[in-house]
Parts: structure tokens; sequence; C-alpha cells
């Protein structure tokens, strides 16, 4: 079994509320979080624990598994690599934070495309 990721939690959180037509802001007021936080929830960019978890699959009125269910897509891939390897943990750090903004960058891409 493959391990899920915040960000593909997220991901299914943002399928889920285009299916519904619930907004972030919607998905946020019925949890009693700040719209930035569930952005954030969204990106994958926070952590979210088991209770947290199944809140959220309440709230949409669907099972834990669902949400934590992995969704291969075939129609997008990421590519991000390197030519040889990274000696230097600065430069490791800073390629995973230029990985992060690149993430960043393509979930507002995809709100911005569904508005």
């Amino acid at each position: 079994m493959k391990e899920v990721t915040f960000q593909e939690v997220g991901s299914n959180i943002q399928q889920l509320l285009k299916d519904t037509g619930m907004s972030q802001q919607g998905l946020a007021d019925k949890l009693g979080v700040s719209k930035q936080v569930m952005s954030k929830i969204i990106s994958g960019s926070k952590a979210i624990n088991v209770a947290e978890i199944s809140r959220i699959a309440n709230t949409l009125a669907i099972s834990v598994d669902e949400l934590l269910q992995v969704k291969t897509r075939t129609d997008e891939v990421e590519v991000f690599s390197f030519i040889g390897e990274i000696q230097s943990e600065n430069t490791r750090e800073k390629v995973s934070h230029l990985q992060k903004v690149i993430n960043e960058l393509l979930f507002l891409d995809e709100i911005v495309e569904e508005y």
C-alpha cells in the first residue's frame, strides 16, 4: 500500500470541493478554521492528524478511506529532477524549498483555473 501524503489528501479535498460546489471558505466555516488554514491543508503544507481528517471526511459526507485514497493521474506529470547529486545540505534545503514553492504555484494555478 502506498503512503498517502498531506498533499494527496489536500488534492482529494480540492476535488471533492469542486465536485460538490463547496468553496474552501464554506468548508473552513463548517470546520471552524480560517480560510488560510484550509488553504494550507489543501495545498498539503499543513500537517493534519487523524481527528482532523475524520472531521473533514464527516463534513464532506464521505468515508475517511475515500479521503485517504491515492488517485493516479495520467493526465498530469510533475517532473522536478537534477542531473547529478546534491552535495551540500544548504543546497538540498534550497531545492526542497523550491519544490514547495513550485507545488504552491501549481496549486494556485489550479484554483485560478476553477474560477
